[in-house]
């Protein structure tokens, strides 16, 4: 065995022990490098990480040669493993860092996993400000249409009050109406309107809201259609799963995204991982939305390569309303609104 690779094996199991025995999972830069969208050097820079800079390890084990970090600016991606040295010094415990296990290994997200958009693909506009809500579709394709679907407010003032039951209730409809992983013409998404949840009835772009708590990694994706294969955390949604306890992995829950055309400022990814590390119960309030382009991807026995984990393709995308419970034993009611406050508000 070479000697490259028996370190890196000895630092991976250092750091799978690394919560057990308080240290920490930061690391540092010894060069300048490239943060990629990807674990290729072909894949999209997100960002130059400088000589010396410090980084978070969202997993233990390099893929491809690269590592999956976070930075200090809350950009995530992929350096080279060779340019990175890993710091494992105690931990003064100052604060909380979520650790990615190696069973929850976060697959590429967006719509590359469905082949709709390619993970280089290029931006067909210059920026943000100039992306049509079609994004990068032509107007009136099933593709356009998903598109809008993710970009528009939801309809109604009432929140429809959502269990994870319904979740998985709402995909056993939509399989039987339209199935997954593929293009939907707008006669196919009309069907997914009427459908049967515990409190009565909802459609596809209507107001619900969810109470749960985060699970997984928040982060936002890397380059979609629908934001005009735009690259940087500032022009793509923020893909966020839940799941109804503090202690499941993202395979047991669902996801909810947030779009960044007039995102919230509070809404960040370090107030949402502080968020998950507290425990708080979270209420998620916006348009349901059926992610068809994908495949369900719940079972972490049998997991599908380059499916986002979760039980169920229904999202609430776009987000329009986050409540951090307020109670320190999560037992908030999401009818009262004086048992939430607002996410980034403090205590």
């Amino acid at each position: 065995m070479k000697a490259q690779a028996l370190l890196r094996i000895l630092a991976g199991g250092l750091m799978l022990l690394a919560p057990a025995i308080g240290l920490s999972t930061d690391a540092i830069a010894t060069k300048n490098l490239n943060l990629r969208s990807d674990p290729s050097s072909s894949a999209p820079r997100v960002a130059l990480v400088k000589l010396g800079a410090r980084v978070t390890l969202l997993e233990p084990l390099p893929k491809a040669d690269y590592y999956h970090v976070r930075t200090a600016l809350q950009q995530e991606g992929w350096l080279w493993a060779t340019g990175v040295r890993l710091n494992l010094a105690p931990s003064n415990g100052s604060r909380k860092l979520i650790i990615r296990p190696a069973d929850r290994e976060q697959e590429p997200t967006g719509e590359t996993a469905a082949a709709a958009v390619p993970a280089a693909a290029v931006a067909c506009q210059t920026n943000l400000a100039s992306c049509p809500d079609t994004g990068c579709a032509a107007p009136g394709t099933p593709h356009a249409i998903a598109n809008q679907r993710k970009r528009s407010p939801p309809s109604g003032t009432q929140a429809v009050r959502l269990t994870f039951d319904d979740f998985a209730l709402l995909q056993q409809q939509a399989d039987t109406l339209v199935g997954e992983n593929h293009e939907l013409s707008a006669e196919q998404r009309a069907q997914l309107s009427g459908l049967t949840v515990g409190a009565g009835q909802v459609s596809e772009g209507d107001l619900v809201s969810l109470a749960g708590y985060l699970v997984g990694i928040p982060h936002p994706n890397t380059g979609e259609s629908v934001n005009c294969n735009l690259h940087g955390a500032a022009n793509n949604d923020y893909h966020i799963p839940v799941s109804n306890d503090a202690a499941n992995t993202d395979f047991q829950g669902i996801v909810v995204e947030m779009i960044p055309q007039s995102r919230d400022s509070a809404w960040t990814l370090a107030n949402l991982t502080e968020t998950e590390n507290n425990r708080q119960l979270v209420l998620m309030t916006g348009a349901l939305f059926y992610d068809n382009l994908h495949r369900v991807n719940g079972d972490p026995g049998n997991p599908k390569k380059g499916q986002p984990h979760r039980f169920s393709l229904w999202e609430i995308h776009p987000i329009t309303g986050v409540g951090i419970c307020v109670k320190a034993d999560n037992s908030c009611d999401p009818a009262r609104p004086a048992d939430w406050a607002a996410l980034g508000a403090g205590p």
